[in-house]
């Protein structure tokens, strides 16, 4: 998956790129170049994704969304989400967000929007037929299962009037945790298009409470959810997340479980293309995707050229791992070679539908290097994968064979991965 719009990354690419590199191409209103690219060959290779988002109303008073003017201008108090016991303005659950508008600084209010309200419903579907109709699937932002993080954003806490420590325990509208899941996926269930088939939702995100996975109860409260986005949860912002490797395998398994759901890796970066920094973050992001890997099931958005035009595909992505080795059945524990070490192997591999034989990743969570042992392995490997350049639009390239591996001597460091070949 990658962005693909007129005036943001992806503007410099052809439609053929699109085609050829990218399975779901992400645009919103406004921007419609993804749908334009994908629609733009007979024998359609690639899936247009209209960015929404139906829970968060940014309420800014001048520099305003056409999606938020839209809801404000047909809205009551009834669309929105209020603190236990009240249903009026004064009691909307509300956070803040700051936002530079117009040369100056604007504090813009965040409103709650109420999924299980009919009429917001409605909307929506009006909202998305009008602008969004012949888009293949939707991406649906702020989706949570538990009126805590639901209610939970830009300036914090949404109850009370100390941001960010109030946290909302319940609401009116969402009194439980349970009203919160139901109320998202009554939304996707009444979303059809003009001719009646059912649209379909990717929802963000994937969330966590210590080990535990939270929200994959809404991907399968509604069959017109078809994956789940993890935002963040590996790369923020260039940032690595190592304490977190663990629980995305972790949910990376419980969803290859769920028939018909896919898992979606949202990474983000802004090091210089073909830097060592990109090429470390892009290591890490595959290694991720191999750990978990399940056809159809995982989907890599390697957004790590975010503050640019180009089309984030890379060379490495072309590389299919099949025939594993080991499974991954429950979590990250089954294929754990030692403690915060995790290590995934695959009988026959393919670069763009060649076959290269064996490969495997190894990814290291802990605060320490480490030497990759040849107990962790059933097969043997003699290369380490080898990037060379940014994105493949750009010239980026990548080696299978000019790295060497040898278990016993290769390290890999704290936080990083590597990914070997035969």
């Amino acid at each position: 998956m990658a962005y693909d719009e007129y005036f943001g990354e992806g503007a410099s690419a052809a439609s053929a790129t699109v085609n050829e590199y990218v399975s779901y191409a992400e645009g919103g209103l406004g921007d419609a170049k993804a749908t334009a690219d994908c629609d733009s060959t007979a024998t359609k290779s690639c899936l247009s994704v209209f960015y929404m988002d139906p829970n968060f109303l940014y309420a800014s008073s001048s520099c305003v969304s056409s999606e938020a003017q839209a809801v404000a201008t047909d809205s009551n108090e009834s669309w929105f989400v209020h603190e236990a016991g009240y249903s009026d303005f004064a009691h909307r659950v509300a956070g803040s967000y700051t936002q530079n508008c117009n040369s100056s600084t604007e504090k813009t209010p965040v409103y709650l929007l109420n999924d299980a309200n009919p009429a917001v419903i409605s909307f929506f579907q009006s909202y998305i037929r009008t602008n969004a109709s012949t888009w293949d699937a939707y991406y649906m932002d702020d989706t949570s299962g538990r009126v805590l993080t639901q209610a939970y954003g830009p300036g914090g806490g949404f109850c009370g009037n100390n941001p960010p420590d109030d946290y909302c325990t319940t609401t009116q509208e969402y009194p439980t945790d349970a009203a919160v899941a139901a109320a998202h996926d009554a939304f996707a269930s009444g979303m059809t298009y003009v001719s009646g088939a059912a649209m379909k939702f990717f929802m963000n995100g994937v969330g966590f409470s210590g080990s535990t996975v939270e929200n994959l109860n809404i991907l399968q409260g509604s069959s017109q959810y078809i994956g789940a986005v993890c935002e963040n949860c590996v790369i923020n912002a260039n940032a690595y997340r190592p304490t977190m490797y663990a629980n995305v395998l972790t949910a990376m398994a419980q969803i290859d479980a769920i028939p018909g759901a896919a898992f979606v890796e949202l990474n983000t970066g802004t090091e210089p293309s073909g830097s060592p920094e990109e090429l470390d973050q892009r290591i890490v992001t595959t290694a991720v995707a191999w750990l978990g890997y399940s056809p159809g099931q995982t989907i890599v958005l390697a957004n790590l050229e975010d503050n640019t035009n180009n089309l984030a595909v890379w060379p490495e992505d072309s590389i299919v791992p099949t025939e594993p080795v080991e499974s991954m059945a429950s979590s990250a524990a089954d294929i754990a070679v030692a403690p915060g070490v995790y290590v995934r192997e695959f009988a026959q591999c393919y670069n763009g539908g060649v076959a290269i034989g064996q490969c495997a990743a190894v990814l290291n969570s802990t605060a320490s290097a480490v030497t990759v042992q040849a107990s962790w392995l059933k097969q043997k490997y003699t290369h380490i994968l080898a990037l060379t350049g940014g994105d493949v639009p750009s010239g980026g390239t990548m080696s299978l064979t000019s790295d060497y591996f040898v278990a016993g001597v290769s390290v890999v460091y704290p936080s990083w991965a590597k990914l070997l070949l035969k």
